[in-house]
């Protein structure tokens, strides 16, 4: 199984590779976007399988995935709703409020799991100079 995975991880790096080289070289920039949603559906759907089947091999993991994807859950909620949707005059024409309310809800929540992340490298450092 290992070998397998193996193999698909290089023909699946020779083809982004390919893929970008003919684009670059092409000024056509449309195939590796194309290439890169492949890739993202495929690494999406891996992951999905991996989880089912770890979940399936340790039941008792459902729980900590649940919490996780209610939190996650939380702060894209919580960054939505602080989001802004005004369209400003100088934004590209075309831009719509939906958009705009989209963009700043990924910024917020791009601050907020920032903020997590250093908050909990802070706390992991504190606590083991507390423990000693």
């Amino acid at each position: 199984m290992e070998k397998i995975s193996s193999i698909t991880l290089y023909v699946l790096l020779a083809l982004g590779a390919l893929v970008f080289l003919l684009g670059v070289a092409g000024e056509s920039y449309e195939p590796m976007i194309f290439v890169a949603y492949i890739f993202s559906i495929v690494a999406a759907g891996g992951a999905l399988v991996s989880a089912a089947l770890g979940a399936a091999a340790k039941p008792e993991s459902i729980k900590g995935a649940a919490i996780g994807i209610g939190a996650m859950v939380l702060v894209l909620g919580i960054s939505y709703a602080m989001a802004d949707g005004t369209v400003l005059e100088y934004y590209p024409e075309g831009t719509t409020e939906s958009a705009t309310k989209l963009s700043g809800a990924g910024l917020y929540a791009l601050y907020i799991l920032t903020f997590l992340a250093v908050a909990s490298v802070l706390y992991s450092g504190v606590a083991r100079y507390i423990k000693r």
